[in-house]
């Protein structure tokens, strides 16, 4: 199968994981679906999420390759979809390098130093502005815009020792979504990828 081939693919499949990872909130959030672009070091990765309380879905297109990443807070998961080949990968979410309840703000301030950078707008949305200087160096700093009406970061910049990878939500449109969304499809067989669990870990070095 061509598409499991090729380190640097999944290397990017790996950080857009990350990144989206980063975003889901211990809280639940609000319902609405928005735009995603995520710059790193090594691409520019352009795609769509939806978000329903603690479910997230990110759909994005990775080197022709179509990915959908599903992650499930209440069951503390991650679920990447891969729709050409009809299969997926399922793996706790501590595999993206630390437990989903480290993105609670509350956690977050028992991992790093904090400081309010303010109050700031994005897309229409006021944000709360806060700098984390992790504790873990290897973690190096990241600042979240948070929404308090979404409940949920509408922006985010992580800078560390591999670069700088930014992450925005645009044209956010609130409104109900089907529970379908959040649901491995019927029909598709589970695969295991142990390269990618080590490509994740290697991003915090």
């Amino acid at each position: 199968m061509r598409f499991i081939k090729g380190g640097f693919y999944w290397k990017i499949i790996s950080l857009a994981v990350f990144g989206a990872f980063l975003s889901v909130v211990q809280v639940s959030a609000a319902e609405f679906s928005a735009d995603m672009i995520q710059k790193t070091p090594q691409a520019t990765i352009k795609g769509k999420v939806y978000v329903k309380g603690t479910l997230f879905r990110q759909e994005m297109e990775i080197m022709g390759q179509r990915q959908i990443t599903l992650f499930n807070r209440d069951k503390n998961t991650i679920v990447v979809l891969m729709p050409q080949n009809r299969m997926y990968m399922e793996m706790p979410a501590s595999a993206g390098g630390q437990n989903l309840s480290s993105t609670d703000p509350k956690a977050l301030k028992r991992m790093a130093k904090t400081k309010s950078l303010g109050t700031a707008r994005f897309q229409g949305y006021r944000c709360e502005k806060v700098r984390y200087t992790f504790h873990d160096s290897s973690l190096g700093t990241m600042v979240q815009w948070f929404s308090k009406k979404l409940r949920f970061p509408l922006k985010i910049e992580m800078d560390g020792p591999g670069g700088r990878m930014v992450t925005e939500y645009r044209n956010i449109k609130e409104g109900n979504l089907s529970d379908s969304l959040f649901r491995i499809p019927r029909g598709y067989q589970k695969m295991s990828m142990p390269g990618m669990m080590r490509g994740m870990g290697g991003m915090r070095r």
